[in-house]
């Protein structure tokens, strides 16, 4: 459980205690105890109190006693044992005494310490003089690991001696004395990956190889972290803890304070301080065979040793690719090597190949951390990762200890205060754990993880068992186990976490959340509550499903089978138990719960095995049962001999023995045995019992079918065609509030429509036309079926087709039907009283012209005032627009009344010019073109106007509006008068199909370009993707060139306004203007506009070298200067190269001289001097130009040998020699005086 602990990620910053062990007895003697350790093995415990006395408990089993060792020490250590094996081995403990004496212990099956070996200090000074014979005596002593049968001591903070402790002897194995003597007090070490880390009380910490005592590193943690603003009192450092990975070190003082430091990061600033460092391996600049080093092959040799790329090909074009394959190649990372590298331990080359590098947490120079601890507490333990670092706090008597979570990212600081006396338990240095042992027991505090993710971590990396146990001991109650836990259980069998599973979901349908048997009948709410918890669970009964499918068939997990089988069912049964018991009728939710769980148990009871009844008191009990109920039914078999078959039955579920009935019916050779007929038999015993209104019987008999009461009454109320059974249903399940608002008013409709009945149907009484042609409409066959059994149930001439009318059809008719239904069976006076919109639609859908006429002459003023006219709703237009249902003969007829009556249908007027068909827009647009040709031809200005006119309301009426954006194009490039059509533009720029203007064989029509580039410049003067488009298709290169780079410039621009602060917005936009701008040269260069791309190739360089200032970090500005200040920023730069780029990007000649003046003589930087040579010689009178600059500004004496150097550069003999004798380098001016090859010269010159 521990190991699972240990894998929980940094999270919110949350502090979790966790009880792991309630034990008071355990903890007696608390406030005494100065160490606690705990073994990695089994669960031993060693304590140390104040007086060195050593005690062992066994936690894991509180009856097993306590035992005191017979030595006492002031420090131990347990052995770390890695075991492949499951073989359980002894655990050792290693104690140290205030002699300096060790004593190995060996604890056996019971915890009984034994003591296997000693070894004195006298005999550690002796195994040390083998090798050093100067040592005197034994001074201190620290244990430093104790593994495997071998531990390391570190003697008098110098020597490294290593042991093997058997049960019989000690041998050395090796002794070796540390490279560097510390002077200064050792206050901690440790030894981490094979390397040994010192800490010396003012906060030095030097590094020994732990095999042979080398020197290989420092780390001086005051200068390091000095920038925080706390400088740390003299000898005030005590702990010293390195992560793992050995990317992070922290420090605690006695002050309470913690450094932290960034390893990788502190030696690439104190280079000096790695003293182990392998040199780097440089190729030759020279190739290997012999290639005529003025060929090509040779240079491109020689350049990639130096990690420079050789460019033969030196035109515009190759230089612009190479920009722009710059521009676009990723950055990639610059893979720098953990500092460890080149030690020479196994572990830390380990370590080196496999390290990720830059994950270290802490910021560059260093992180200083002040705590909030009470007065009188102590840092007592430190444990580091790259991302964390914990400190404990302990007081006297264990009273107030604290621990502080150091999170080194974010450098925040939380604290956990135990609320009683604790002292913290040590347990491996791997796992970065906080054990606390209290009163109350042993408990482990967890930093930024909460308890779900907890629990969650512990089903996927432990057991079911642990968790409950878990959960148990801190009383969280019953927690919530996700399903990928689950899943991980199957896959493992482990069947503890199935039943843990299953456990937490026993209780989704228990009375505390739902119903029991006492209760009223539930809720709709509470049901729905139920069917959403069972469709949750849905998913891992389906994983439970699968498993028993899959391990069914499998012969080793047969057993695993059977047990998982058994959990499942047992679930099941019992959730289903709880559903049927809970509720006396199931609604629709309760059904398909019902229906769920009874399709698993369906699934998996296929998979059961058939075993023989048991033998047995408990089987003579049911066999005894059995034999009376046998009894009982043969008795009732016998009066059934005398009945028919539907009495057998109606007797049969009274009595709940349908089987019975089943095997009495069958044996009888009845053909409707089966349960089917049997269930069919008994509803219609029910609806013979619900006409002689015995509705008990009835209920009775629904429930002992398995049927839903409630669902069946209904559907009998629904679907029976009887008034009076209908009548006594409605009345029933009105008072069960069983009838919703629509049914009742569909009861209430059928009502009305039965006290109709008796009257005819009120159509119209016009004879048909004996000159129309009468057609036989298709009808449905299923309708013809229905109404001839309608009609053979009851007497045609007495009765109507409307008397055995039923509420399932009633339901399913709209309001408009059911009005139509009622107008068929009232008088026209009757009629006339309704609503206008649906009397017309009826009167129109029987075809009633008479009526419709009647209707329509009423609505003029004469008929209106005519008294025998009745009195017809009033009609209007929309009635008439939209209400008309009759045929087309009819719907002329009414047509032509309004119109003789001076009304119109709004339909009927609208223009019909809005259907034009797009091959009658296509004629008329060629139309228009060939008008105006022939107007222009003619000169005839008012044709033109007309045409020009007819253009506008063709494209915003007709093709603006639809497909015909085509022809668009084609009226405009027709007519050919842009300037007067520019609404044209308008039109395809609103609705996206500006690129139509830019088809096909349009590149020739320079009248269409002008006028194109003219409307953007207007109309859309910040549309640079409209006005590139443009270009593009008019191949206009230089015009793209000078949109981007005058884009590029506005950029520039931006940036200028703003404050220079180094953000990622900075860098993004100085990014696009370096894209910018490359775009711009390739486009200038296509349209042979060499100055142009040359001028935006310099300011894109310039860019280029802006983007690499910010990248390392640098806010030096070079892009938007002033020219009073290019030569300031000309002697700032670092490299030669810079400057030019500057000083071609501004056009600007840089003062030389003062260049180098600044940098070689004032800061003696050669390196910048051999890099001016390779772009320029060297002339006599820049020489003379930097003498004059020494003689008038005076620098430190300590430059003139930097001039001295400076002149050694001089290839002109007479200026080196004058400018020598002027500054006093008389050295040099005899060595030129006496030079064989100088000294006629320079006579000659001297005589001169």
């Amino acid at each position: 459980m521990l190991e699972a602990l240990s894998r929980s990620d940094a999270g919110a910053q949350a502090v979790l205690e966790v009880d792991l062990l309630a034990d008071g007895e355990l903890c007696v003697g608390l406030k005494d105890w100065r160490r606690v350790k705990l073994s990695a093995g089994p669960s031993l415990l060693c304590c140390v109190n104040a007086q060195g006395e050593t005690s062992l408990r066994n936690i894991s089993d509180s009856r097993r006693a306590e035992h005191t060792l017979q030595h006492t020490c002031v420090d131990f250590l347990w052995e770390d044992v890695s075991v492949s094996s499951g073989a359980r081995v002894k655990p050792k403990l290693l104690l140290l005494d205030s002699e300096f004496s060790l004593h190995m212990y060996d604890v056996d099956q019971d915890d009984q310490p034994t003591l296997v070996c000693e070894t004195s200090s006298n005999t550690l000074l002796q195994i040390i003089k083998h090798t050093h014979a100067d040592m005197c005596a034994v001074a201190s002593v620290r244990l430093l690991c104790f593994s495997e049968g071998r531990c390391m001591l570190l003697v008098n903070t110098c020597v490294l001696l290593q042991l093997r402790l058997t049960e019989d002897t000690l041998e050395p194995i090796s002794c070796c004395r540390l490279g560097v003597e510390c002077v200064e007090e050792c206050v901690d070490c440790r030894l981490c990956r094979g390397a040994l880390f010192i800490l010396l009380n003012s906060g030095l910490s030097y590094v020994f190889d732990s095999t042979d005592g080398q020197l290989l590193a420092k780390v001086d943690f005051p200068s390091y972290c000095c920038n925080a603003g706390v400088s740390p009192s003299t000898s005030s450092f005590c702990l010293l803890q390195i992560s793992a990975d050995l990317s992070t070190a922290v420090s605690v003082t006695r002050q309470n304070q913690a450094y932290a430091v960034h390893l990788d990061h502190y030696f690439s600033v104190y280079t000096d301080h790695l003293y182990c460092r392998a040199a780097p391996i440089r190729p030759f600049l020279r190739p290997v065979e012999s290639w005529d080093q003025d060929s090509l092959s040779s240079s491109t040799h020689s350049l990639s040793a130096l990690n420079k790329p050789l460019q033969a090909d030196r035109s515009w074009e190759s230089r612009l690719s190479a920009l722009y394959n710059q521009t676009k190649a990723p950055v990639r990372p610059v893979h720098i090597s953990p500092w460890y590298k080149d030690f020479p331990h196994i572990e830390c080359r380990r370590a080196a190949a496999t390290a990720k590098l830059c994950h270290s947490s802490v910021k560059t120079g260093g992180a200083v951390m002040s705590f909030n601890v009470p007065d009188g507490a102590t840092p007592a333990g430190l444990n580091v990762s790259e991302f964390s670092a914990l400190i404990t706090f302990v007081s006297p008597a264990n009273a107030n200890t604290v621990l502080a979570y150091w999170g080194l990212e974010n450098e925040s600081v939380t604290y956990h205060r135990a609320d009683a006396n604790a002292i913290p338990v040590q347990r491996s240095a791997e796992e970065n754990l906080c054990l606390l042992l209290k009163t109350s027991g042993l408990s482990v505090v967890l930093f930024c993880v909460s308890q779900d993710e907890l629990l969650n971590r512990l089903m996927v990396f432990g057991s079911a068992g642990t968790v409950d146990s878990l959960c148990h001991l801190n009383a969280w109650g019953r927690c919530s186990i996700p399903i990928h836990a689950l899943q991980a259980g199957l896959k493992n069998h482990q069947l503890d976490t199935v039943d843990f599973f299953l456990k937490s979901k026993e209780n989704i349908l228990s009375s505390s959340s739902g119903f029991s048997p006492g209760d009223p009948p539930p809720s709709s709410s509470n049901t729905h509550t139920h069917l959403r918890s069972i469709e949750a669970l849905c998913p891992a009964l389906d994983l439970l499903r699968s498993a028993i499918r899959d391990t069914h068939t499998e012969a080793q997990s047969q057993q695993f089978c059977e047990q998982l089988l058994s959990i499942t069912m047992s679930f099941l049964n019992t959730q289903t138990r709880v559903l049927l018991s809970g509720a006396h009728d199931l609604d629709d939710n309760l059904q398909q719960c019902v229906c769920v769980l009874d399709g698993f148990i369906s699934d998996l009871r296929v998979f059961l095995k058939r075993f023989p009844w048991g033998v047995g008191g408990d089987a003579r009990t049911h066999t005894d049962a059995h034999t009376h109920t046998a009894a009982s039914g043969r008795e009732e078999e016998h009066q059934w001999i005398s009945l028919s078959d539907e009495e057998v039955v109606h007797r049969a579920v009274l009595s709940r023995r349908i089987s019975h009935a089943q095997a009495f019916l069958r044996r009888r050779g009845s053909a409707e045995h089966t349960l089917q007929d049997i269930r069919r038999t008994g509803l219609k015993h029910t609806h013979t019992c619900l006409t002689l209104r015995d509705l008990q019987q009835a209920t009775t008999l629904l429930t002992h079918m398995g049927f839903n009461v409630k669902e069946q009454l209904h559907n009998i109320c629904v679907y029976t065609a009887d008034r009076d059974l209908r009548a006594f249903m409605v009345e029933e399940l009105q008072k069960q509030h069983h009838l919703s608002a629509d049914e009742l008013k569909q009861v209430n409709f059928i009502h009305t429509i039965e006290s109709l009945c008796s009257k005819p149907a009120n159509r119209s009484s016009r004879r048909l036309d004996a000159n129309r042609v009468l057609q036989v409409s298709r009808c449905d066959p299923q309708s013809r079926r229905l109404l001839e059994k309608l009609l053979q149930d009851s007497d045609s001439s007495s009765t109507s087709l409307l008397d055995p009318l039923r509420l399932h059809w009633v339901k399913h008719w709209d309001r408009d039907a059911q009005t139509h239904i009622l107008l068929s069976r009232t008088h026209t006076h009757t009629q006339c009283s309704g609503d206008a919109a649906v009397l017309w639609a009826y009167l129109t859908s029987l075809h009633d012209s008479v009526r419709c006429s009647a209707w329509l002459s009423s609505s003029s003023v004469c008929d209106r005032e005519s008294s025998a006219a009745p009195c017809w709703p009033q009609l209007t237009a929309h009635v008439l627009d939209t209400c008309t249902r009759c045929g087309e003969h009819l719907h002329n007829i009414i047509l032509d009344q309004l119109a003789r009556q001076g009304q119109f249908v709004p339909a009927e007027m609208q223009d019909s010019i809005g259907s034009v068909p797009l091959s009658d827009l296509s004629c008329i647009v060629e139309l228009l073109i060939l008008a105006h040709d022939c107007f222009s031809v003619t000169c005839n200005l008012e044709g033109i106007v007309r045409v020009l006119q007819a253009c506008r309301h063709l494209s915003h009426t007709h093709l603006a509006h639809g497909d015909a954006h085509g022809l668009l194009v084609r009226l405009l490039t027709g007519i050919g008068r842009y300037n007067d059509m520019t609404y044209v533009f308008d039109l395809l720029h609103q609705n996206h199909r500006f690129e139509m203007l830019l088809r096909k064989k349009v590149e020739s029509n320079v009248r269409l370009k002008t006028a194109l580039l003219d409307y953007i410049k207007r109309c859309l003067p910040g549309d640079s993707e409209k006005h590139n488009m443009v270009a593009l298709c008019f191949s206009m290169c230089r015009e793209i060139g000078e949109n981007h780079e005058a884009a590029a410039r506005t950029q520039l621009k931006l940036i200028e306004s703003q404050p220079w602060v180094i953000t990622a917005e900075l860098k993004k936009a100085l990014v696009k203007v370096q894209t910018l701008l490359k775009d711009a040269a390739e486009s200038y260069s296509k349209d042979s506009c060499v100055r142009q791309a040359v001028r935006c190739v310099k300011l894109a360089k310039l860019v280029t070298l802006q983007l690499h200032f910010l990248n390392q970090g640098l806010e030096l500005r070079i892009i938007n200067l002033q020219h009073t200040d290019l030569q300031n920023t000309s002697n700032t730069l670092p490299h030669c190269y810079q400057v030019f780029v500057l000083a071609e990007a501004y056009d600007f000649s840089p003062d030389w001289a003062e260049v180098l003046y600044q940098k070689v003589i004032m800061r003696g930087d050669f390196s910048y001097l051999e890099e001016f040579k390779r772009h320029r010689p060297l002339a006599a009178s820049l020489f003379q130009d930097i003498s004059n600059k020494v003689c008038h500004q005076k620098p430190p004496a300590s430059c003139s040998q930097h001039l001295k150097k400076l002149l050694s550069h001089c290839e002109d003999v007479y200026t080196h020699y004058k400018l020598a004798y002027e500054h006093q380098f008389l050295d040099v001016a005899n060595m030129l005086l006496q030079d064989s090859k100088t000294n006629s010269f320079l006579k000659d010159r001297l005589r001169t």
